[in-house]
This record gives structure tokens, sequence and C-alpha cells, in this order.
């Protein structure tokens, strides 16, 4: 009777909301140290340990639980979203801005094509979805390495010219090219052998777009403005102001079905470029904190959402992701960089300079997840939210790689160019 009883006593803790935050903001702690320890991510601890404890595996939260939690993870997307933004200066473009716009682009759009087409060429069923996608997904590169050893090595030279703003800029054009072809993929799974038109394909991406940019843009001159106007409030104030912004904006991209990332990556894009230096500098302090705990819950929940059992199924797919993304990187700059006869130390290792993935492309994972499950919902046809599994989990695969080799590989190209001034002597910690 006392087992009995303790098991209804356990029953009735788990079924408490409050309790099952409180479970997944420690497991996610757990994870988190355990992936510092291995020299990876957080996030990827996150991730992992979410897997661990979720329906797959242990079940501590199951199908029922993870649906009660949707709300968090639209919100971590808009605060991821919103994070990117921050780091949109374009006073950074000052010196050599047709260079970096060129080269952005050109690598960008080689990446999206090639990883695309090869995809198109080998996968058969849903080629189009997977093609779009990963295409989108391939040509975004996560900051933190790159930052990390410009920083730590005090790096000079033109390599690094370059890479500053297009770091950046990188990651705003993946987002909205990837805002442009999520629709259209999702439209394409779910009205397989229907008659498609110009319109029907392209006239939601582009409004989706548009009002993203727009209401962002509103409500980021009005943040910005209410900041400037508490420039000598305190921290809470500030902290505020943010939070009431970023939830209006949330709430206006779930509410008008737009860009759940795009739009906050609008307002934090306004903030970065209309606020003083000093003031942008405090902003990142204060949304560094907000950020991280949310960051800790979303990607976690998203592990624990993950099928382990199509990892299996997924050898072709994920190889042609990572090397084809990699080739992609290497040849798109080389190219572009030759068009406008860089140098040959930026012809050589500018591409390998932009191969680390991080934070960013999950997230964008893990929208096109939450769309495929709202497809299958909408439809009654499980197929599709496999497809938001494999997306997650290639893209996640992809991640953990590049980590393990990414900062090494920067490094060598800073090294290589001969940019690094000084050994290490800083210690970093990066966001995601």
């Amino acid at each position: 009777m006392n087992l009995l009883s303790l098991f209804f006593v356990f029953e009735d803790i788990h079924s408490n909301l409050f309790i099952d935050i409180a479970l997944l903001v420690t497991i996610g702690i757990i994870g988190g140290k355990l992936a510092e320890l291995a020299h990876l991510p957080r996030v990827t601890g996150y991730i992992i340990i979410g897997m661990i404890f979720g329906p797959n595996l242990l079940n501590l939260f199951n199908a029922e639980i993870i649906a009660d939690f949707k709300a968090l993870k639209i919100l971590g997307l808009g605060f991821i979203g919103y994070n990117v933004g921050l780091e949109v200066n374009f006073k950074m473009l000052k010196y050599n801005r047709n260079e970096v716009l060129f080269v952005t682009l050109f690598q960008a759009l080689f990446t999206f094509f090639l990883v695309g087409g090869t995809i198109l060429l080998v996968v058969n069923e849903f080629a189009w979805t997977y093609a779009l996608i990963f295409g989108a997904i391939a040509s975004v590169t996560t900051p933190a390495p790159i930052v990390a050893c410009i920083r730590s090595y005090h790096t000079k030279g033109r390599l690094t010219q370059l890479l500053c703003p297009m770091i950046a800029l990188d990651d705003v054009f993946g987002v909205i090219l990837f805002a442009l072809v999520l629709p259209i993929s999702v439209y394409l799974a779910g009205h397989t052998g229907q008659e498609m038109t110009f319109g029907i394909l392209l006239g939601e991406p582009l409004l989706e777009i548009g009002l993203s940019i727009l209401i962002g843009g509103i409500i980021g001159f009005a943040v910005e403005w209410l900041l400037t106007y508490f420039n000598k409030g305190d921290a809470i104030t500030i902290f505020l102001i943010i939070v009431v912004g970023l939830l209006f904006g949330i709430g206006f991209s779930y509410m008008f079905e737009t860009s759940t990332i795009l739009l906050p990556m609008m307002i934090g894009t306004v903030l970065s470029n209309k606020l003083s230096f000093d003031m942008r500098d405090r902003v990142r302090r204060i949304s560094d904190n907000l950020i991280l705990p949310i960051l800790l819950v979303f990607f976690t929940l998203s592990g624990a959402e993950l099928d382990i059992a199509i990892l299996s199924t997924l050898e072709i797919i994920g190889i042609i992701y990572v090397l084809v993304r990699v080739a992609g990187k290497l040849l798109g700059t080389l190219m572009a960089t030759s068009i406008l006869g860089e140098e040959a130390k930026v012809r050589k290792y500018l591409g390998p300079a932009l191969i680390p993935q991080g934070g960013v492309a999950i997230d964008m994972a893990i929208l096109a997840e939450i769309r495929f499950i709202q497809l299958a919902t909408e439809t009654g046809n499980d197929v599709y939210t496999n497809v938001g599994s494999t997306i997650l989990t290639v893209v996640l695969g992809a991640v953990v790689l590049y980590k393990i080799f990414g900062e090494i590989i920067v490094k060598w190209a800073f090294r290589k160019a001969n940019e690094i001034t000084e050994d290490d002597h800083t210690s970093h910690a990066h966001l995601i």
C-alpha cells in the first residue's frame, strides 16, 4: 500500500505543470554541464538529454506533457530570432560594403543550390521539400567560434575584415531565405500531385516576409523609443520594455502566421542599429540573461520530441547535408573572391572559416518540425511528423560534427592566413 501511495503521489506531482517545468529546467542544466565537459555547445547537451528523458527512452516527458509546452517553444523561436537581430549592425558595412554583400550572397546561394540540387538527384520521397529546407538551412553559419577566435587571438588582416560583417549578414540572409522556402516546402509536401501556380507558391511566403519586416520594424522602433526615453532607468525597467516588445512581436507573428524567427529578428536589428553604443551594450547584456533560460527549456523540449527510431534511416541525406554543405561554402567563397580579385589567402581560407553551424540552424530545423507536426495534425497523416523529425535530426547531427571540428578549422584558417597576432589568453563562453 505504501508503494501504491507513493506511485499516486508521483503521478500527482508529474501532472503538475510547474513541477514539469522545474524538472525540465533541472535536466536541461545537467545536460548543458555534461556537454561543456565534453567540449560541446550547451545547446547540444540540452537536446541530447531531452532525447534521453523524452517519450523515446525514459518517458519522463511524454507526448501529452510536451504538447502542453507548445507556447514555450514558440517563445524560444522568437527570442532566438531577436538575438540574431542584435548582432546585425549595418555600421560594420561602412568599409568593404560591396565586397561583403557580394561574397555573402554568392556563397549562401551557391550552397543553397548545391545542397538542394544534390538532394533532388538522390532522394525520391519529398525530394523538393527536403531540397528547399536543407538548402536554406545549409546557407547559415554560426558566429560563435569565429568571434571567439577573432577576440581570443586578436586576429588582424583582410580575412578578418571580411569575416566580421559577413557572419551576421550570412544569418540574416539565411533566415530570410528560410522564411521564403518553408511555406513552399510545406505546401509541396501537403499537396503532392496537385497543380501548382506561381501565385500559390510565392504569394504566401512573400506576404509572410513583408508582414514580418513591417510589423517587426514598427515594434522595434517603438521599443527603441521607450529604451531611449528610459535610458537612465534601472535594469528591471529595460528588461520589462524588451520583454513586452518581444511578447507583442511573437504574439503578432503567431496571430498573422508570419515568420516566428524573422519578425523578432527585425526587432533586434532595429535596436542594434538605432540605439547608442552604450545603450546597445546594456540591452545586449540584459537580453543575454533573459534568453539563456528560455534557450535551455526550448532546446531540451525539442530534444524530447526527436524520434530516435529514424536515426538509422538518415545515412544518405545526412552525408549529403554535411559534406555537400562544406563543398558549397568552399567553392562558393572561392568563386566569389576570385571574381572580386581578392588576395590568395582570402580565396583559400575564407570558405573554411564559414563551415561552423550552431543554434540558428537548429532553430530553423525546429521551426520546420513544428510546421510539419501542424500539417500532420491537419491532414491526419503521421508521415509528415517523420519529415519534421528527419530535418531536425539531420541538422542536429551535423551541428555536433561541425562543433567538434569547426573551431579547429577556423583557428587553422586564421593561422594559415597569418592573421593570428597573439596567443589565446582569453576565456570565452558562447551564448548558444
